[in-house]
């Protein structure tokens, strides 16, 4: 351990605290409540160590705070942003269905509020926060409020062990370029935010996010790095979501099936051997279901918008350049690839069984989380934290120095519906809604 901090219990976590026992034994760091667990003094402390607690997590990977009074969703709130340095991130550009702030907290989310994602009988789905979106945090963080009654701990992996131990012609493939992501049509855009095409074109043109198409076939796409050098200790980690990876899930089931023995995991175990079509149907069915149950009507405009996409990419013109530009990152890894990477991966994975109150801070740009496998009402809540620059063309490197976006979020300035202000020039482009809105009010 690096370093010890007054007035609390530093340490690395207990064999009886993790679920699952495995070679990453420094991660997370946890401070630990001792002269106190009142949250005004765990806040002034985090204020008073925020340099260092920063530093910590960038070394270890994450910090776990336990022990401490972090009874509400605004406590959790309030005790990340107390850490100086830390900014929330309030929206993020086109987020996922479901992934939405609770209640009338500025920065807590629902890690979904549509659909269960830890204490299930899925295992799998490791990722790196808001891949599938612009904009991506440098932190991500988690409390729990209710912990699952068997299992349902946050699954973290440490990326940057598991990148030193991948082959170097594997390593040279993915720092060469970067790989397509997502599309959204800009008729999608226009919709979720109420402003015109013109601001949605002019925000992504501000932003090098690259469009193709007309008129109502017009797509905005992404492309992304795949390999994070990271800004305080200079190491790199692989950093993408791993559905891209056709097998893996299978793969790590079989890694973690042992670690779920007995007859508490019976029914656990029997899914995950399951054909990969059969499972992946019943996941599917699963998401649809709960998406109708939450929202009948959100539900059918999700599934009206993936028709519509389906219908604007095959239009002449996008259909050449969405089949020869839209390779994804799963291309670069073999079967055996595949198999070394699960393996690797259970390696250094780490997690700890949740308590209620526990705060979980987490440096997005080195370590992979996943909700895990259980039983049980499970309630844990998220924010996320401190955009990250990054460019979004295709044919760009691989391999993304990290250095944190200032001052908003691409989502920000898409709700506001306007550019931000630079030297003595400002681009303000508005909404119809809100040139509507003005324009009543001065009547």
């Amino acid at each position: 351990m690096r370093h010890a901090y007054p007035g609390v219990i530093t340490r690395q976590l207990r064999p009886d605290e993790r679920f699952i026992q495995s070679d990453e034994q420094e991660m997370p760091l946890v401070i630990e409540a001792d002269q106190s667990k009142d949250l005004a003094y765990l806040q002034a402390f985090l204020r008073s160590h925020s340099q260092q607690i920063i530093a910590d997590i960038a070394h270890y990977g994450a910090v776990l705070l336990r022990g401490f009074a972090v009874n509400s969703e605004d406590d959790f709130q309030s005790t990340v942003l107390s850490i100086e340095g830390l900014r929330g991130i309030e929206h993020a550009f086109m987020a996922e269905e479901g992934r939405i702030s609770v209640g009338n907290q500025k920065y807590v989310l629902h890690t979904n509020a549509v659909y269960k994602t830890g204490g299930t009988l899925y295992l799998g789905g490791f990722h790196s926060e808001n891949y599938y979106s612009t904009d991506v945090p440098s932190y991500i963080s988690f409390w729990c409020k209710k912990p699952s009654t068997t299992g349902g701990e946050t699954g973290l992996i440490n990326m940057r062990k598991v990148y030193a131990h991948i082959p170097e012609a594997l390593k040279a493939k993915l720092k060469q370029q970067n790989f397509y992501v997502s599309k959204w049509r800009v008729e999608e855009i226009v919709e979720r935010y109420h402003i015109t095409a013109e601001a949605v074109e002019s925000i992504a043109a501000h932003f090098k996010i690259p469009a193709i198409g007309k008129g109502k076939s017009r797509f905005l796409l992404m492309y992304k790095p795949n390999v994070f050098i990271h800004p305080h200790t200079n190491t790199q980690a692989l950093q993408i979501n791993f559905f891209e990876i056709a097998g893996l899930n299978e793969a790590l089931r079989q890694c973690f099936m042992k670690d779920y023995a007995g007859n508490t995991w019976f029914w656990h175990r029997l899914v995950w051997r399951l054909p990969y079509w059969p499972l992946h149907c019943i996941e599917r069915v699963y998401i649809i279901v709960a998406s109708f149950l939450y929202s009948p009507r959100g539900s059918f405009k999700v599934f009206l918008n993936k028709i519509k996409t389906k219908i604007a990419s095959v239009r002449p013109g996008n259909r050449a350049i969405l089949g020869t530009q839209t390779q994804r990152v799963g291309a670069c890894f073999t079967e055996q690839d595949v198999a070394e990477l699960a393996q690797r991966m259970r390696q250094y994975y780490c997690s700890s069984l949740w308590k209620t109150g526990d705060v979980l801070l987490v440096d997005n740009l080195q370590v992979v989380h996943a909700g895990m496998p259980g039983a049980g009402e499970r309630t844990v809540r998220a924010m996320i934290c401190n955009a990250l620059e990054m460019d979004y063309n295709a044919n760009q490197s691989g391999i993304l120095t990290c250095r944190e976006r200032s001052p908003e979020t691409v989502g920000r300035y898409m709700v506001e519906g306007c550019l931000p202000k630079f030297s003595n020039v400002e681009f303000i482009i508005r909404s119809k809604k809100q040139i509507n809105d003005e324009y009543i009010s001065q009547l």
